[in-house]
């Protein structure tokens, strides 16, 4: 007994909260809420675990912090105004407030495939790096076919390598990435290349080998620098994530990368950037003519991408 109450304390001290559920707010199979317990620090995109029932007696359900918000028994924010004082911004509130901050799940996996609604009073604890791989259905890839797609780094610490899955991104499953974010920063871009250079180091040699990069530069020059080192070394914590990652930051192999600028009129590189082995390319007339139309289209066209 001793020892059961001793491994129960041991779990209470790990958790950082207990889900909740209400007449109002219930937990359903795909999100739940949780209260954190104080001065628990939690961000949005972390990784939690919950205690789930299983046929096996138990099981874990995993979830992606979505919101938080912090809630008081207040009724409304002019009675906290009203509390202060009217406004005194030195004054301690005549009637202080109870509250907590309450975290919005989504639910991504269980380890169990159970997706029951998660029981109120349940503990929540951060994922550790094995539990963020069941979160991601990494843990069902094949070693071989991991490409590092990322690093993971939670509000405690705790990381872990984001892999995706090589058949769906080369094939035979299919051959998609989709890559969003805040258009004008190049992170998008940033990413892509990252991710190319990830494909390309951990693909053996005999499929490297089979392997071609196509990129279309509408970034300046910057694209046109790919197999050049930068002029300052990453700083030491940058170098621990590829390290972490399992990847080497380097530039793409010069006798790799081939160039391809189009023709100016005086038959010069019409480029920002001249690389010191380039192709130069055009299309002439011929090759063009049935395409004509395109400049006389009256579709609307406000970019001028046409």
């Amino acid at each position: 007994m001793e020892m059961e109450a001793q491994d129960q304390e041991l779990e209470a001290n790990e958790a950082i909260g207990k889900t909740s559920a209400t007449d109002r707010e219930p937990t359903s199979s795909d999100k739940f809420t949780f209260w954190l317990a104080p001065d628990v620090i939690v961000n949005p995109f972390d990784i939690v675990e919950v205690e789930q029932v299983s046929h096996e007696g138990k099981s874990r359900t995993y979830g992606l912090v979505t919101i938080l918000r912090h809630s008081t028994d207040s009724p409304s924010h002019l009675a906290n105004f009203i509390s202060s004082n009217f406004g005194e911004l030195s004054e301690e509130p005549n009637t202080p407030r109870q509250g907590t901050t309450i975290a919005h799940v989504n639910v991504l996996s269980n380890d169990k495939d159970i997706y029951m609604p998660v029981a109120s009073e349940k503990l929540v604890r951060f994922a550790d790096e094995e539990g963020i791989q069941i979160a991601l259905g990494i843990d069902a890839m094949e070693a071989k076919d991991r490409i590092p797609a990322g690093l993971i780094k939670m509000s405690n610490g705790t990381a872990a390598v984001a892999y995706i899955d090589r058949r769906y991104v080369l094939g035979p499953e299919s051959a998609h990435v989709n890559i969003t974010g805040i258009s004008g920063l190049a992170t998008k871009t940033s990413y892509a290349i990252f991710l190319i250079q990830s494909i390309l180091q951990r693909l053996p040699e005999e499929e490297k080998a089979k392997v071609a990069v196509i990129i279309l530069n509408v970034k300046h020059g910057d694209l046109l620098q790919i197999d050049r080192r930068p002029e300052k070394p990453l700083p030491p914590e940058e170098m621990e994530k590829w390290e972490d990652l399992g990847l080497k930051p380097e530039p793409f192999p010069s006798d790799k990368v081939h160039y391809f600028l189009p023709r100016g009129h005086e038959g010069q590189p019409n480029s920002f950037i001249i690389p010191d082995v380039y192709q130069l390319y055009a299309y002439d007339l011929e090759g063009t003519i049935d395409k004509l139309d395109f400049l006389f289209t009256e579709v609307s066209d406000p970019s001028g991408a046409m």
